[in-house]
């Protein structure tokens, strides 16, 4: 494997400022407690790639970009699934992988980017508009195509309809749930949910947080009523923005170099050496 390929296994590189440090370094709240670690930019870049894509992934696929998350605080990013999980703990792959993409950065126009990324999106990636409020050119729906027959792409969810009336402020079970608005993508943005004629409407992106990231994975679902249950049945796994991990996975399988992929799912984007 060439240091170009083993580079690719970075998952993620820290917004910068305009005037990089040479040794750029970023303050991470640990999960779970206040205690905050002062890294090395390689040191947190190689403990992503621990926490957030599995080993047996091919290293090309392997190479992200992060949102800045400096604030007043005295941390600059957490270490959850709402921001990046970090593992303090590292393969020698994923230090190798660090250490080779030493200061390279993805852009466009020289502004790093925000390189949002998700497991699965089976077929079409999400503008980063519908799924994250965010309209960003680089954002935009890519056919995928790498991650259709992946474990977990497919999927079935059962929710009572008394949680789903509750979530609604019904005031008790929902008798009828259905998806009213969908994205360009074929994603839901809208769902009615509905008791005794009254109905209320909601964001399909509150639904999923409501009820938990984990237990709706993903947008991209067809709904069933089901005796005193909703059945929710769809494909993809996250909000759709940006890199499928999976997908990613399949083209480096398919000889697809690191650039290559970032390319892909982030177009427009470059990506340069800042520090």
């Amino acid at each position: 494997m060439s240091p170009r390929g083993i580079a690719a296994a970075v998952a993620a590189l820290v917004i910068l400022p305009a005037q990089a440090l040479a040794e750029e370094r970023i303050r991470v709240r640990l999960e779970g407690s206040d205690r905050v670690e002062d890294l090395r930019l390689e040191d947190y870049v190689a403990g992503v790639v621990a926490g957030e894509m599995p080993p047996s992934f091919p290293v090309e696929a392997l190479t992200r970009k992060l949102e800045a998350q400096r604030t007043g605080k005295p941390w600059d990013i957490a270490a959850g699934v709402l921001n990046q999980v970090y593992q303090g703990r590292h393969s020698p792959a994923a230090r190798s992988a660090a250490d080779a993409t030493l200061g390279e950065v993805l852009v466009l126009g020289m502004e790093p980017v925000e390189a949002y990324f998700h497991s699965v999106c089976c077929g079409t990636t999400e503008s980063g508009l519908a799924a994250l409020g965010r309209d960003l050119p680089y954002l935009a729906p890519v056919d995928c195509g790498g991650c259709d027959d992946v474990p977990g792409a497919r999927w079935r969810r059962e929710f009572s309809a008394a949680e789903l009336g509750r979530i609604a402020g019904l005031g008790g079970p929902a008798d009828e749930v259905r998806v009213s608005v969908r994205t360009g993508t074929g994603r839901a943005e809208r769902l009615e949910v509905g008791r005794g004629g009254r109905s209320v409407g909601l964001a399909a992106a509150d639904l999923r947080q409501r009820l938990g990231f984990s237990r709706l994975p993903s947008l991209a679902f067809e709904v069933t009523a089901s005796g005193k249950s909703f059945v929710f049945e769809g494909t993809g796994q996250g909000h759709g923005a940006g890199m499928s991990q999976h997908g990613a996975a399949g083209m480096a399988r398919a000889g697809k170099t690191y650039l290559e992929i970032l390319a892909h799912y982030y177009p427009g984007t470059d990506v340069v050496k800042m520090y």
